[in-house]
């Protein structure tokens, strides 16, 4: 099976459902299965199998075409975060190597601005208006002139379907390569674990340029309709969970965190809303508790990287109902190993580690990436014996919950002593005032590392340094109290609502204890 099956096996089962709906367009199955197939067609007529074609826009009907379209064309779609400089985005380009660019036209401008930079391009189509350069063409005439035939080529299941950038909260972003089969395994896992229900209505929050993307194909998988937004804020999506009568939809915790502060939200019917799924982090367990009593429907939580094509470990609803009805310490579960996947915690030297241990998380399976692209030195250092290093922290219990401890780069040590940053934001999150907040280690001369809590207030509230720590001296140990507290209006992060640690110790390393 390929990526681009997914379509086609919808389209024929129910080709007049809705596949897609965002603003006032709605799309079916079988047009979108048409759609893919005259784009696939078409750069053909421009590029060759195994090429790589970027993508660069804002969410639209248009990326789905492209999500599809392009690996049916045995092609590799190198997915690209609109939120970058431009000079990024031209070296990611580059890198690529990409014979296409598409991009929408709210980029088309800046497209032009870098065209020099981007050699590897001999190909720019346009969605919308292409009067930014005369040399570009328009994705209407492109697509219009191919036919919505089934594409003569057929790609292996081990050919590569997406190249994601990461995120680069570790560092320089790197091209994962995801093969058809990685992509579908993924797919075919959550599948299995989330059984949904053909009528499902699932509202996308997040851009698509994110490998988060994979659950609107699982939607489309199980013939279910997906609404895309253009970009999150709580007033559109409370209005389309009613008009569009939504019954999922994935948030992160800091998306719910603010949807639960907003004084609009008791004004919406949220009746039909039977589930939200939450990623990206974890979720502080006060903001889990409000959301499970005010908004009224079931959570669940995935767990997984742009390297593994999706999740890994997967906290049901069920977890989540035994948590609010006393067992509170599940809330600070990741979730069990997924059907399809194969996990391991180890040590240093790739030991088991005994349950309750804490070591680090490795992964094997058909879902684990191809390799990053164009980088053999990085791809053979984040593998030990076929198994990838996911840089995650964790422990396991006797029921088999993982539990996510850390990651190995957000690790503080102070004093010699091991502190998990996640452990100090629990506590942060407890003082009613806290609206974000992230502990960091910052360099000590005496201790080596102190924690810094980094903390953004609610709207209207007030707390002083002094008072945050003393929240703080309730919940935890002496040693891993934050000897300092900044305060920031909003804290800085990527496209999929993590926050980016590494963008605030490099804003606030350099300073020093008053």
């Amino acid at each position: 099976m390929l990526l681009s099956d997914i379509v086609e096996y919808s389209a024929r089962k129910h080709p007049d459902r809705i596949a897609l709906r965002f603003e006032d367009e709605t799309v079916g199955y079988g047009q979108l299965r048409d759609r893919s197939r005259r784009l696939a067609n078409a750069l053909l007529g421009v590029a060759d199998p195994g090429d790589r074609v970027a993508i660069l826009s804002t969410n639209r009907t248009e990326y789905f075409d492209c999500y599809y379209g392009v690996p049916m064309a045995g092609m590799a779609l190198t997915i690209l975060n609109f939120r970058l400089h431009p000079e990024q985005i031209a070296a990611l380009v580059e890198h690529s190597g990409a014979a296409v660019l598409v991009v929408s036209e709210d980029f088309a401008e800046m497209v032009a601005s870098i065209r020099d930079r981007i050699t590897s391009v001999h190909t720019v189509v346009v969605i919308g208006d292409a009067d930014a350069d005369a040399a570009f063409l328009s994705w209407d005439a492109f697509v219009a002139g191919a036919p919505a035939t089934e594409p003569k080529v057929r790609p292996r299941p081990d050919d590569i379907a997406w190249i994601v950038y990461t995120s680069g909260t570790t560092g320089v972003p790197k091209g994962v390569m995801l093969s058809h089969r990685n992509l579908l395994t993924g797919i075919t896992s959550s599948a299995l674990q989330w059984a949904l229900p053909e009528d499902t209505v699932f509202l996308f929050c997040f851009p698509l340029c994110h490998v988060g993307g994979y659950v609107t194909l699982l939607n489309h998988l199980m013939g279910a309709t997906v609404g895309i937004i253009r970009a999150y804020d709580n007033a559109t999506f409370l209005r389309l969970v009613q008009q569009w009568k939504v019954t999922q939809t994935g948030l992160a915790p800091t998306m719910i965190n603010f949807l639960l502060q907003d004084p609009a939200l008791d004004a919406h019917d949220l009746g039909t809303l039977e589930a939200i799924g939450y990623g990206s982090s974890a979720i502080p367990a006060p903001v889990l508790r409000e959301g499970l009593d005010r908004l009224g429907c079931d959570f669940y939580q995935g767990m997984g990287m742009t390297e593994l094509a999706g999740n890994v470990l997967h906290l049901d609803q069920q977890a989540h109902r035994r948590a609010a009805n006393g067992e509170s310490n599940l809330l600070a579960a990741a979730g069990k190993p997924m059907r399809l996947a194969d996990i391991r915690i180890v040590d240093d030297e790739l030991r088991d580690v005994p349950v309750g241990e804490i070591g680090e998380m490795v992964v094997r399976g058909d879902q684990v990436m191809a390799g990053y692209w164009n980088d053999t030195d990085t791809t053979d250092a984040a593998f030990t014996d076929g198994w990838f290093h996911t840089g995650d922290l964790v422990r396991r219990d006797a029921e088999g919950f993982v539990y996510i401890v850390d990651r190995k780069k957000d690790l503080i040590i102070s004093g010699g002593e091991n502190i998990a940053s996640l452990t100090v934001e629990q506590a942060l999150y407890s003082h009613p005032a806290v609206a974000e907040a992230a502990a960091i280690g910052v360099k000590d001369e005496t201790w080596g590392e102190i924690v810094c809590a980094i903390v953004a207030l609610r709207s209207g509230s007030t707390a002083t340094a002094d008072e945050i720590i003393a929240t703080c001296r309730e919940h935890l140990g002496g040693f891993q109290v934050p000897r300092r507290v900044e305060f920031v209006d909003a804290l800085p992060k990527n496209v999929s609502g993590k926050i980016l640690k590494r963008d605030l110790r490099e804003r606030f390393a350099t300073r020093t204890l008053a």
